[in-house]
């Protein structure tokens, strides 16, 4: 007689539910898809009438703006061998002679911004040092300031971390914790503190961690293109859902057995599985509006910049608002018509 151990019971179990759970909603970025997927189908099945479904999931892209045109022209100031040498009581000429090696003139959008803050630091201190080249000292540090909002344009375009958390063309929202958006909140709050307050003593280890911290999140894309896919595929079931004349299936007013079976559908999928995803979105998207709107408000950015983020964060929201909405009126109609009185919220 074979025997069954009780761990051998809760491995069948496990399994059971982990095929279970990957049946109704794959794995890592295709679970929003998968969703909008089973919801057509089962409406369809229903209906027996054929949903063709999207496949917006793999093409959906950002379209980050390339770095070439991204990246802002910074004048270099120069400075002869006799001045050089003439620094030798203070770190600037040290500063100088590092920007000036192959790596120092290949810096990374983050380096070159420390190196920038740094600079100016040198040069104030190298006017107490050196009181006999103030005239020349308060030159550079009218030239450094100058140019510093300009390098902290760079670093905001430019960076592979700003790109990523920006741009990153993987990966949708399906659960969200509250620190990922603190975090995220927080590391766009420093980046745009840097440049309203540039005599602030920058701690170059911060700079990087809020770097990765977005890199590794990368919220906004996430939200972004969950908008996009929401959008897509509420504009698309919404637009099909009205070619089916569901209302005839509610004579005198009550509701069929297709049209219960229909408010099953949508309870189940829209309202228990793509709602919640929702209000996640549109949480991120209130934390973080005010952030975007600030950054495109620095004229320091480039326009290209400024209009990707104003078309992912604005224009883009309000399209997946109308669509969304859209869709809860159609389902708001019909179970009013047939006298049906189902659980909808818009938020």
């Amino acid at each position: 007689m074979t025997h069954i151990t009780l761990s051998n019971v809760k491995l069948v179990a496990l399994c059971v539910l982990v095929l279970l759970t990957s049946t109704l909603f794959g794995c890592g970025k295709n679970n929003l898809a998968q969703v909008f997927n089973e919801y057509q189908q089962r409406m369809a099945n229903v209906l027996d009438t054929p949903f063709e479904a999207n496949s917006n999931d793999g093409t959906i892209t950002l379209n980050y703006p390339s770095k070439r045109e991204l990246v802002s022209a910074i004048e270099i100031p120069q400075i002869d061998v006799k001045q050089f040498f003439a620094l030798n009581k203070c770190e600037v000429n040290v500063l100088i002679a590092q920007r000036n090696t192959p790596l120092g003139r290949t810096q990374l959008p983050s380096v070159r911004y420390l190196y920038e803050r740094n600079m100016l630091s040198a040069l104030a201190h190298c006017i107490q040092l050196m009181p006999e080249q103030r005239v020349n000292l308060e030159s550079w540090i009218t030239q450094k300031r100058r140019i510093l909002p300009l390098v902290w344009a760079n670093l905001i375009q430019t960076s592979d971390e700003i790109i990523n958390a920006l741009g990153n063309n993987s990966d949708f929202i399906t659960s969200l914790s509250s620190s990922d958006i603190q975090q995220t909140q927080s590391a766009l709050t420093y980046l745009l503190q840097l440049k309203q307050h540039p005599q602030v003593i920058l701690v170059p280890a911060e700079l990087e961690q809020h770097l990765q911290q977005l890199s590794k999140l990368h919220l906004p894309a996430k939200a972004w293109r969950t908008q996009a896919l929401m959008t897509n595929e509420l504009t698309t079931t919404t637009t099909w859902l009205k070619q089916q004349n569901l209302l005839t299936k509610c004579p005198d007013g009550q509701a069929s057995q297709n049209i219960l079976y229909l408010k099953n559908v949508f309870t189940l999928w829209f309202i228990e599985k793509i709602q919640p995803i929702a209000g996640q979105l549109n949480n991120v998207q209130y934390t973080l509006l005010p952030l975007y709107q600030s950054m495109s408000q620095q004229p320091e950015l480039t326009p290209q910049f400024r209009q990707f983020l104003a078309q992912h964060s604005q224009i883009s929201f309000s399209a997946y608002q109308q669509a969304i909405q859209e869709h809860v009126l159609f389902w708001q109609q019909l179970f009013k018509h047939c006298s049906i009185s189902p659980r909808v919220s818009t938020k």
